[in-house]
């Protein structure tokens, strides 16, 4: 580890400590209950309130006020029993099941009965409608959804990523992609780079990705799970108006809290197969007259969990493994081969080769109750995944890739309580390293454009992040001024280290091409692209986020949320980089050119760095407002709504871009037969000795070489936020929760590149026309003036699963209406902001999730999980209208991602996407536990769920593809089997 965080935390953590000031979990990994003692209506001032927790024996205290409230706050979810004691020595019991994130209202009436069920029965199912013994929230501005430990234990899922189950919160969309399981929200939904405004909390650890896309470390391009299934007890997903104690996220956070050992030993055993005799194959297979491709998996894990000191000591172990085979075919294409080299045999590399993954993962925890004021966790994650892929098609396995994926993760926290707060200091590390190498990296690369790609990889990579995070948070003991109010405050210091390594095109790639029109053939390249230099870039940070938040209950029908976080970040820009005399003259130049011809949208010095004129954005402040009101007092019907503004973060690997560009670059050599220009460029005469990185690092020492690319940031760069704003109604029907909400949430400073040597003016057919800058290619900028906006209509119902009933329900629906006003990358307009908003990724019109579970006879149980969705827009360019000349291409470019005109393809039924997964448990009681047999079927109606609609209407003519999909998206269906046996 870093000396400098082993300083500066030690420092840090004394100050906060005895300041008892600080930041970070209290919600991410806990729950309070609040409400008021009475005994016949009147408050019972001084009654003591005894919360033991009923599986591991911990206890915590509280002291009702002199209004008969009280707030038990940071309890671990679970089951709680409640002991009430009044001053004249009146008694109450009461057993509360607690989940994590919840604000819970429990009025304690010394008098009441609770009537039902058994008393001694300790478990969610025979809890959860026991009298008045389930705590409700529903005076909360927030909108979330929890998903408990039955439904990550009981509903079907093919890979055990306990994120899969996000998508029971309506506007969370899951990432279909098998190399990328990652998910969104809001606005910011959808596919590709739209995944970044997220955060998970694991017992309030983040796992935000500081550096990577995909939202999560580890996420970015991975077929691998987030953390271990087996030590996730349950989560909550939140997707609008959360508080202010959460950091880094835009539009939806996930709170997850690990399990723990308890007063009794509990462990389980698990296994899951599946082959490719149990997966159809997909509609492009069959159509293709393909197999099926080969695979293998199997998922199999252990977890134990028991006490080392009853009451006081206990310890939780959990293993996972995810082991797969799956076959890739590599089929060359139909290109003429009569002029291929002799060298290239390419049935040699045609058949069906393996792409091995495997996953472990490794969790385990210690908590000591020392007393009942003082509680210490120790606990250690590790996860380790390595990934043969890449190849395929026409791109043979030499080609392949292994990408290496490490996360470790270690926290230590010590909670403390006294009679006027509880404080949560807590310290983590984190360690995470993502890896993409070159399999075969002594050979070059050579691709023959139509029939096989063959040699090394071109490009390895790696993402490392080293963070050690100091968090400490207070809870004030509730206090009476103008109604009840319970405030947190806190703080957290992030020290971390970045590291990104992009070796783009340090393996050159040679691309040969048949074009006797231009006298090229397969015997020699036309082109090779080769990166040279020092593709590292490296750089120290310090995150702080301070936050304050007062859930104030004004009245029995009133209570407001009103908090504030503010963050700030040392080194977010890689402030230290200096831009060198060329690249500021280059941008000089480009100002000077771009005003000439009347334009004002660039300003070279906004891009040029000197090292010390890049301070960080000070101004990251989020006020959250929020509201609830339980119309009858009784929590049947609330209203509640909600504003705020929500900060992310820049990924740092935008910054390092810049420096990467610098010190690295990708070079393109243009070869030919003759040595004469090509398409009005000059090109070089091919030599055999060019067939190598020697041979291209002397064309370049020779001075033969074109100019790399420029990339910039402005030094004034800023952190996306989205401003957030909903209104809602939660009813009970009986044993039915229902809620409907409307959201609306304004995305603004999202980065976005744009190319800026290039003339303000078209030209007369409305297309753009760069001009040269000395020394430098393309000069690509970055700016933060990329928008988005959402509108979001969300209905909610659930009935909870009991073991009385025997059956639960969940249903939510999501409207969605979402648009962009440009791409990441966005090279169609020469201003821009002149991007008109079009539907984004995120805009899909409707969606519908459900889940059910319900008891059989003969110790039988099913459970499935309902998807129907509108399905993605696809992107339009309509060149058939390019006669409106250049006011077309102001309004209509290329690179649109969705369409002006929404192009809705239902194919053939009322939703483009549409899965049903259903799990059928056989539960055998067995000595010592339970054996449960599982079987699980995915698309159980194997519906094909199309994607990669191809939206290119030509000039002239038609195209008759158009409209239509070249990929599916989910999988066919899909029978999996497994057991589980727990005790």
């Amino acid at each position: 580890m870093n000396s400098r965080y082993l300083g500066a935390a030690s420092a840090l953590a004394i100050v906060l400590s005895l300041g008892a000031a600080g930041a970070a979990s209290a919600q991410t990994s806990t729950a309070t209950v609040r409400g008021v003692v009475t005994d016949g209506g009147t408050a019972e001032a001084g009654a003591s309130i005894v919360a033991t927790d009923v599986n591991t024996g911990f206890v915590s205290r509280a002291t009702a006020n002199a209004n008969g409230n009280y707030a038990l706050p940071n309890l671990r979810p679970g089951t709680y029993r409640l002991n009430v004691s009044t001053a004249d020595g009146d008694t109450y019991e009461q057993t509360v099941v607690l989940q994590v994130g919840q604000q819970a209202y429990l009025p304690l009436e010394v008098g009441a009965t609770v009537s039902a069920g058994d008393p001694s029965a300790t478990d969610v199912e025979d809890l959860i409608v026991v009298g008045n013994r389930n705590a409700i929230e529903v005076r909360t501005s927030e909108i979330a959804t929890n998903v408990s430990a039955l439904q990550i234990s009981t509903l079907p899922q093919s890979n055990r990523n306990f994120l899969n189950f996000a998508a029971l919160a309506p506007g969370i969309r899951l990432n279909p992609d098998e190399f990328r399981r990652d998910f969104s929200s809001g606005g910011n939904a959808g596919g590709g780079l739209s995944s970044n405004q997220v955060n998970v909390f694991i017992d309030g650890v983040s796992l935000k990705s500081n550096v990577n896309q995909g939202g999560l470390i580890g996420q970015d391009a991975s077929r691998g799970n987030p953390f271990s299934q087996l030590a996730v007890q349950e989560f909550r997903v939140s997707t609008s108006n959360f508080k202010a104690e959460y950091e880094q996220a835009g539009t939806a956070i996930i709170t997850a809290i690990t399990r723990s050992g308890t007063n009794e030993f509990t462990g389980e055993v698990f296994g899951f197969y599946q082959n490719e005799d149990f997966t159809k194959r997909n509609y492009f297979q069959r159509l293709r007259g393909q197999e099926t491709p080969a695979l293998e998996r199997q998922q199999y894990g252990a977890s134990l969990g028991g006490p080392i000191i009853q009451d006081r000591l206990h310890f939780f172990l959990a293993y996972e493994v995810n082991d797969q085979v799956r076959n890739n075919d590599v089929v060359a294409g139909g290109g003429d081969r009569t002029t291929l080299p002799a060298r290239v045999n390419v049935a040699s590399y045609e058949g069906s080769f393996a792409s091995p993954f495997r996953q472990d993962i490794y969790f385990g925890k210690l908590t000591f109750r020392a007393n009942d004021a003082s509680t210490l966790e120790l606990q250690v994650s590790y996860r380790d995944e390595d990934d043969v892929r890449g190849f395929g098609g026409q791109t043979s396995f030499e080609r392949a890739e292994n990408v290496i994926n490490e996360v470790l993760s270690v926290k230590g926290q010590w909670d403390f309580q006294s009679d006027l707060f509880f404080n949560e200091l807590s310290v983590d590390y984190r360690e995470s390293s993502f890896r993409p190498s070159i399999l075969n990296p002594d050979l070059v690369g050579e691709n023959f454009n139509g029939i096989i790609q063959i040699g090394g990889r071109s490009t390895s990579q790696e993402v490392r992040e080293e963070i050690l995070t100091v968090r400490n948070n207070v809870t004030i003991e509730p206090f009476e001024l103008g109604g009840s109010h319970l405030i947190k405050f806190g703080g957290k210091v992030s020290f971390a280290d970045f590291t990104v390594f992009n070796g783009q095109n340090t393996n050159p790639t040679f691309t040969y091409n048949l074009t006797p029109s231009q006298n090229l053939d397969y015997s020699f390249p036309s082109q090779a692209v080769y990166g040279v230099g020092a593709p590292t870039v490296t750089a120290e940070n310090t995150q702080i986020g301070l936050f304050i938040q007062d859930d104030w209950e004004v009245n029995d029908h009133l209570t407001l949320n009103l908090g504030i976080r503010w963050d700030y970040e040392t080194n977010a820009k890689n402030d230290k980089f200096v831009t060198s005399p060329a690249a500021a003259a280059a941008l000089q130049f480009a100002e000077d050119t771009i005003r000439a011809q009347g334009g004002t949208h660039f300003e070279a010095d906004r891009y040029i760095s000197t090292g010390n004129n890049r301070d960080g954005f000070k101004n990251a402040f989020g006020p959250r407002v929020g509201f609830s009101y339980d119309v009858f007092a009784d929590q049947q019907t609330v209203v509640f709504g909600g504003a705020g503004r929500f900060y992310d973060r820049t990924l740092f690997r935008n910054a390092a871009e810049e420096s990467l560009f610098r010190q690295f670059a990708n070079r393109t050599f243009l070869f030919s037969r003759d040595g004469l220009p090509r398409n009005g460029q000059a090109t070089i005469l091919w030599n055999e000795s060019y067939r190598s990185r020697a041979g291209l690092d002397g064309l370049i020492a020779s001075g033969v070489a074109p100019n790399s690319e420029l990339r910039v940031i402005p030094n004034d760069l800023e952190p996306p936020y989205t401003d957030q704003f909903s209104i809602g109604l939660r009813q009970k029907f009986g044993d039915w929760n229902t809620s409907v909400s409307i959201i609306r949430q304004i995305g603004k400073n999202e980065i976005a590149y744009y190319p800026i040597n290039r003339n303000v003016a078209l030209n007369a057919q409305g297309r753009m026309v760069a001009f040269t800058v000395p020394g430098f290619g393309t000069i690509v900028a970055a700016e933060n003036n990329r928008e988005t906006r959402f509108t979001g209509l969300y209905v909610t119902a659930e009935k909870p699963y009991t073991s009385q009933s025997g059956w639960g329900v969940t249903f939510s629906y999501t409207g969605s209406d979402a648009e962009t006003n440009r791409n990441e990358f966005n090279f169609d307009f020469p201003l821009a902001s002149e991007r008109p908003f079009v539907p984004n990724g995120a805009d899909v019109e409707h969606q519908i999730v459900a889940s059910g579970i319900v008891d059989l006879p003969w110790q039988l149980q099913l459970s499935g999980f309902l998807t129907l969705s509108s399905g993605n827009p696809f992107g339009v360019n309509d060149f058939s209208r390019i006669d409106e000349g250049p006011e077309f291409f102001q309004n209509f470019r290329q690179g649109n991602f969705g369409q002006p005109e929404r192009y809705s393809f239902i194919i053939p039924n009322a939703f483009a996407y549409r899965s049903l997964d259903l799990r059928l448990t056989k539960t055998i009681a067995v000595p010592g536990g339970d054996l449960q047999l599982i079987g699980e079927v995915f698309n159980v109606f194997d519906y094909d769920n199309f994607n990669g609609y191809d939206g290119f209407i030509p000039e002239t003519g038609t195209n008759l593809n158009f409209g239509n999909p070249n990929s599916v998206i989910g999988t066919p269906r899909t029978f999996q089997v497994g057991m589980r046996y727990s005790f």
